[in-house]
Protein backbone atom coordinates (compact mmCIF):
# COMPACT_ATOMS: atom_id res chain seq x y z
CA UNK A 1 0.00 0.00 0.00
CA UNK A 2 1.26 3.40 -0.20
CA UNK A 3 1.02 4.15 3.94
CA UNK A 4 -2.23 6.12 3.86
CA UNK A 5 -4.17 2.42 3.35
CA UNK A 6 -4.59 -0.46 5.77
CA UNK A 7 -6.42 -3.23 5.37
CA UNK A 8 -10.08 -3.61 7.20
CA UNK A 9 -9.89 -7.43 8.67
CA UNK A 10 -13.43 -9.02 8.94
CA UNK A 11 -14.60 -12.48 9.48
CA UNK A 12 -17.76 -13.68 8.10
CA UNK A 13 -18.28 -17.78 8.47
CA UNK A 14 -15.23 -18.29 10.16
CA UNK A 15 -13.52 -16.51 7.21
CA UNK A 16 -11.23 -13.81 7.40
CA UNK A 17 -11.51 -11.19 4.57
CA UNK A 18 -9.27 -8.18 4.12
CA UNK A 19 -11.01 -5.11 2.62
CA UNK A 20 -8.74 -2.29 1.74
CA UNK A 21 -9.51 0.92 3.79
CA UNK A 22 -7.86 4.30 4.00
CA UNK A 23 -6.32 6.09 7.44
CA UNK A 24 -8.67 8.28 9.04
CA UNK A 25 -12.06 6.80 7.32
CA UNK A 26 -13.27 5.63 10.19
CA UNK A 27 -16.97 5.99 8.63
CA UNK A 28 -16.35 3.27 5.94
CA UNK A 29 -14.67 0.74 8.58
CA UNK A 30 -17.78 1.24 11.07
CA UNK A 31 -20.10 0.40 7.76
CA UNK A 32 -17.34 -2.52 6.96
CA UNK A 33 -17.81 -3.44 10.60
CA UNK A 34 -21.33 -3.40 11.11
CA UNK A 35 -22.26 -4.93 7.45
CA UNK A 36 -19.86 -8.02 8.26
CA UNK A 37 -21.67 -8.00 11.82
CA UNK A 38 -25.19 -8.71 9.84
CA UNK A 39 -24.23 -10.61 7.59
CA UNK A 40 -23.17 -13.12 10.84
CA UNK A 41 -26.50 -12.21 12.19
CA UNK A 42 -28.54 -13.04 8.90
CA UNK A 43 -25.86 -16.26 8.48
CA UNK A 44 -27.37 -17.54 12.32
CA UNK A 45 -30.71 -16.84 11.02
CA UNK A 46 -31.14 -19.01 7.93
CA UNK A 47 -28.73 -21.47 9.24
CA UNK A 48 -31.46 -21.98 12.21
CA UNK A 49 -34.01 -21.76 9.25
CA UNK A 50 -32.88 -24.77 7.32
CA UNK A 51 -31.30 -26.95 10.43
CA UNK A 52 -27.48 -26.67 9.31
CA UNK A 53 -29.43 -28.70 5.55
CA UNK A 54 -27.28 -25.65 3.33
CA UNK A 55 -23.62 -25.44 3.22
CA UNK A 56 -22.24 -22.23 3.71
CA UNK A 57 -22.00 -20.73 0.35
CA UNK A 58 -25.42 -21.63 -0.13
CA UNK A 59 -26.63 -19.97 2.90
CA UNK A 60 -24.43 -17.02 2.19
CA UNK A 61 -26.00 -16.49 -1.14
CA UNK A 62 -29.60 -16.59 0.60
CA UNK A 63 -28.24 -13.82 3.07
CA UNK A 64 -27.07 -11.94 -0.47
CA UNK A 65 -30.65 -12.06 -1.33
CA UNK A 66 -32.20 -10.93 1.02
CA UNK A 67 -29.78 -7.72 1.76
CA UNK A 68 -30.17 -7.03 -1.98
CA UNK A 69 -33.78 -7.02 -1.25
CA UNK A 70 -33.18 -4.65 1.56
CA UNK A 71 -31.33 -2.35 -0.79
CA UNK A 72 -33.74 -2.29 -3.60
CA UNK A 73 -36.30 -1.45 -0.87
CA UNK A 74 -34.98 1.41 0.55
CA UNK A 75 -34.52 2.36 -2.83
CA UNK A 76 -37.90 2.14 -3.61
CA UNK A 77 -38.21 4.20 -0.47
CA UNK A 78 -35.88 6.74 -1.49
CA UNK A 79 -37.67 7.39 -4.65
CA UNK A 80 -40.91 7.74 -3.16
CA UNK A 81 -39.45 10.37 -1.01
CA UNK A 82 -38.24 12.35 -4.07
CA UNK A 83 -41.91 12.05 -5.83
CA UNK A 84 -43.05 13.17 -2.44
CA UNK A 85 -40.76 16.44 -2.23
CA UNK A 86 -41.44 17.31 -6.28
CA UNK A 87 -45.25 17.21 -5.71
CA UNK A 88 -45.04 19.34 -2.27
CA UNK A 89 -42.65 21.96 -4.25
CA UNK A 90 -45.27 21.80 -7.00
CA UNK A 91 -47.86 22.51 -4.33
CA UNK A 92 -46.14 25.13 -2.40
CA UNK A 93 -45.89 27.07 -6.01
CA UNK A 94 -49.30 26.20 -6.94
CA UNK A 95 -50.26 27.51 -3.42
CA UNK A 96 -48.74 31.01 -3.51
CA UNK A 97 -49.67 31.62 -7.32
CA UNK A 98 -53.24 30.91 -5.79
CA UNK A 99 -52.70 33.36 -3.26
CA UNK A 100 -52.10 36.38 -5.60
Amino acid sequence: MDGKGFDIKLEVAGKRYYIPGRHGDEETEILYREAAKRVGQLLVKYRQHFSKSLEDNQLLTMVAIHLARDVLRLEAEDEVGTYAREIQQWTDKLDEYLKK
